[in-house]
Parts: structure tokens; sequence; C-alpha cells
């Protein structure tokens, strides 16, 4: 199979968990107004699994899908109102997120990039989350971080700690069976 096939039915795939993890949603209201998901956990995958442009596209057709009317967000909504709405900086920030920790991690397998690559995907969603609140609603920044970041850094940790050992074993495969250079001119 050609390389760009195997990164393209990879990216295909992290955009379908990402979408289902979204389905997977609650939002508990004394706590925050934004929803708690398992998305991040598909653009965790996304980072990780890809090579960088494919991670991007991979966020990138989650964000489309939902944009044109597909119920792929949290909690089933869907549409360009959801893509301007205090929750929009989250939705925008996952292609960048993906890319930047797809990017940092390169062609290597190294557990302690990997560690790294998962801060610097979540410091992504969150600074693009925090933007967004502060944007749509005027909220300042410690309002962001409280109502935006505080509540899901245990959830999105716990995230981290289950796709960590999935990302470790599938890229030392893809890594050894398809090869660094594959990733490297892929990305």
């Amino acid at each position: 199979m050609p390389r760009y096939m195997r990164f393209l039915v990879l990216s295909a795939f992290v955009t379908a968990l990402t979408a289902v993890g979204a389905l997977t949603s609650f939002t508990l209201p004394f706590l925050t107004v934004v929803p708690f998901s398992l998305q991040v956990f598909g653009v965790y995958l996304a980072g990780g699994l890809l090579p960088g442009k494919w991670a991007l596209l991979s966020m990138l057709t989650y964000v489309i899908l939902g944009a044109i009317g597909l119920p792929v967000f949290a909690e089933g909504a869907h549409g360009m109102a959801i893509l301007i709405g205090p929750f929009a900086g989250y939705l925008w920030a996952f292609p960048f997120a993906a890319w930047a920790m797809a990017r940092f991690l390169s062609a290597s397998d190294h557990k302690f990039r990997l560690i790294v690559g998962l801060g610097i995907n979540l410091a992504v969603i969150y600074a693009g989350g925090m933007i967004g609140i502060m944007l749509t609603t005027g909220a300042n920044l410690s309002h962001a971080l409280v109502e935006g970041v505080l509540p899901f850094i245990g959830w999105d940790a716990l995230k981290a700690v289950i796709a960590f050992p999935i990302i470790q074993k599938a890229r030392s495969f893809t890594l050894s069976r398809w090869g660094k250079q594959s990733y490297r001119r892929a990305g």
C-alpha cells in the first residue's frame, strides 16, 4: 500500500474516533458550562500517530464535518454557530494541537518526547479554549482559566495516561514497519 494511503486511512480513523469521543460527552453545570468529552483523546492520537500535515488534516476534517452539519461536536452539536461560540476556541485549536505534537515527535519514539508532546498538545488546546472564551464572552484571563481549563486538567491527564501506551506501541510498530523516513517525508 502506498505511504500516503496508509496515512490517509489512519487519518480517517483518527477523525472518526474523535467524532465518537465527542458523542460521549456530558456537562457538569455546577462546575463549568464547557462539556467534558473524549475529543481530546482523538487529538492526542492524531498528534501521536500521524505525521504533522496528516495530523493537521485529520483534525481539520473533523472541524469541517461539524461545520457542514454532521453532529460530531460535543453533545451532538454541529454547524457554524458552534465554531463562533464560546467553545469554538477548543475546536479551532484541535488541528494546531495535533500538528504541534506531531511535529515535536517527528520520527522519534522516545518516551520523554511523547510525554512532552502530549503536554504541548494539551497546552495548545487550552490556549485556544481560553482565547475563545475570552473573545466570545468578554471574560478575563482568570475567569477563562477557571471556567475552561482547571476543571479539565485531571480529566485530560487521565486521557493522556490512557493514550500514552497506545501511541507508544503504535508508533513503535509503524516506525519499525514503515520507517522513520516515511514519517519525515509525509509530515
